[in-house]
């Protein structure tokens, strides 16, 4: 589970950035030169570099002015597109192919305004103001942070630097603060983004944030968010380190009755996440999906069936959640069956399903194992065509054969294609 909270370096240099992303910056810094508008990384990055922290290939970029030139002179320096314009924000989003591993890497323009909120939780109205302006908006003081991109002998270095509202001292001191009274009235959304850098981090809130998460749960703004904004926060919870985390302090803070009512974080909950923790291994590794099914797999029928109308799931999430209450009656069953046995069982099962249920069930782990990694993928040596200059004819006996023959092999009763060819004589003798 968590492992406490990172200690804050003091120290920000340009020098302490990934080299891939430093020269992608040192070419948004001359295209804003070019463009004579002041641009400014902005939030998380800056967090996670003064934690010394992996960073987000998600950058974030504060421009003082017009954005949609400085986006397309970007694209074009960088050999990257404009993926998203939104002239009315003031925002642009350029994607940039990676280097090193070939992940992207996403640059997020937004021009520094001001926003107002005609009502909770709708998308506010905004207008052009300086970055000051611009900071204070922002959720938690952990991110309200900016140092300004220069050019210095044609290379890229950090320049001004803001911190208005005390957020490095709140990182040191593991504190979570938000910024403004209404902040959670205007993005009720605000409350899941704390849950994770509350559990990333190892933050707590402050007396004042407390209150105001407490109030905003009490005036239940989240259940005025659509189910669509819901669904993409929890995502993100999904893909944190520490999915389990953010459930817990989720339940602590009162807010999963409304967005996952039903679940209940619990000692038996707890157990079945820890042990899936220290159990898990790089060939069957806990995704997102994964988590989501082993946080769920207690719940009933209800919760399942009202969390699948709610949300709208994507193809994989609803076969998982459809095939959980049946995949959990095969609770310590699979212990001792043959491959071929274990086959027939599991491989009416979605492959995610298997996993979740790998990691919920550790006595069935050995059997699960041994099917996600050696049985699921396993052929037979021969196939249609082999069959067919052995004299079957496409149609059911032909797949009555093939499928008897997987089951042989996985068995270990046939290994090489001259047995198989044997084994299929014999079948078709006995007919």
């Amino acid at each position: 589970m968590h492992k406490g909270r990172p200690r804050i370096l003091r120290e920000l240099a340009h020098t302490a950035l990934p080299t891939e992303v430093a020269d992608l910056l040192t070419l948004v810094a001359h295209c804003a030169q070019a463009c004579n508008v002041p641009v400014w990384l902005v939030g998380g990055v800056i967090r996670d570099l003064l934690l010394d922290q992996p960073l987000s290939r998600d950058l974030d970029l504060a421009v003082e002015g017009e954005v949609t030139t400085l986006a397309t002179q970007v694209a074009e320096a960088t050999g990257g597109r404009v993926m998203a314009l939104h002239a009315a924000f003031g925002t642009a989003t350029v994607l940039v192919p990676g280097r090193s591993d070939g992940a992207s890497l996403v640059l997020d323009f937004a021009q520094t305004r001001v926003e107002t909120y005609a009502a909770p939780a709708v998308l506010p109205d905004v207008s052009p103001a300086s970055l000051e302006h611009d900071l204070v908006r922002r959720d938690f003081s952990v991110n309200a942070l900016a140092v300004e991109l220069q050019l210095v002998a044609s290379g890229l270095h950090f320049g001004r630097r803001l911190d208005l509202f005390g957020g490095e001292e709140d990182l040191a001191q593991g504190r979570l603060r938000l910024l403004h009274a209404a902040s959670l009235r205007d993005d009720p959304t605000r409350m899941l983004r704390g849950l994770r850098l509350a559990s990333r981090l190892g933050l707590h809130p402050e007396p004042a944030t407390r209150y105001l998460v407490a109030d905003a749960v009490a005036q239940r703004y989240l259940m005025l968010l659509s189910p669509e904004r819901v669904l993409h926060e929890v995502c993100l919870a999904l893909a944190e380190p520490d999915p389990a985390e953010v459930v817990r302090l989720a339940d602590q803070w009162e807010v999963t009755p409304q967005i996952l009512p039903g679940l209940t974080w619990d000692a038996t909950l707890a157990a079945r996440c820890t042990q899936a923790a220290a159990a898990v291994s790089s060939d069957l590794p806990l995704t997102p999906l994964v988590w989501a099914g082993l946080l769920l797999y207690g719940c009933s029928q209800a919760t399942l069936d009202a969390l699948a109308q709610r949300y709208p799931l994507p193809g994989d999430a609803a076969t998982l959640i459809r095939q959980l209450p049946e995949v959990r009656k095969l609770t310590g069953t699979l212990a001792g069956m043959s491959n071929s046995a274990l086959d027939e069982t599991l491989r009416l099962w979605h492959a995610t399903t298997i996993m979740v249920h790998h990691y919920a069930v550790p006595a069935d782990r050995l059997a699960t194992t041994r099917y996600l990694r050696e049985l699921r993928t396993m052929r037979a040596p021969l196939d249609g065509n082999d069959l067919q200059r052995l004299g079957v004819l496409p149609g059911p006996l032909m797949g009555q054969i093939l499928h008897t023959l997987r089951q042989a092999t996985l068995d270990g009763i046939v290994a090489s294609r001259e047995e198989a060819e044997t084994w299929v004589r014999r079948f078709l003798h006995r007919l």
